[in-house]
C-alpha cells in the first residue's frame, strides 16, 4: 500500500462521502475509511499529518504522487523492484 503524506490544513473531504469515518488504531493515529463502502483512506495523526493512500485518488497517476522514499526496504521480497525516481 502506497501512502503520500499531507498537512492537515492541505486536505479537504470533496467526495461523495464527506468526511472520513475513524478507527483509534493507537496512541497518536486514527484509520480513516469512507462511511459508505468501507473503504481505507488513510491515517490521521494527533500531530497535523493526514497519510491518505494513493489507492483513494481519483487522478492516482499524477506526478504529484510518485513515491519518495519507501519504508522496511530490507522485509522487500527479492522479487519486487523498487524504483524511487
Amino acid at each position: 500500500m502506497c501512502w503520500v503524506e499531507f498537512p492537515r490544513d492541505a486536505v479537504e473531504w470533496v467526495g461523495e462521502g464527506g468526511a472520513p469515518a475513524l478507527y483509534r488504531s493507537s496512541d497518536y493515529s486514527s484509520r480513516s475509511f469512507c462511511p459508505r463502502c468501507g473503504s481505507t483512506l488513510g491515517a490521521i495523526d494527533d500531530d497535523p499529518t493526514v497519510a491518505l493512500v494513493t489507492g483513494s485518488f481519483d487522478a492516482g497517476e499524477d506526478a504529484e504522487l510518485r513515491p519518495l522514499s519507501h519504508s522496511f526496504e530490507d522485509g522487500c521480497p527479492n522479487w519486487w523492484r523498487i524504483d524511487v525516481r
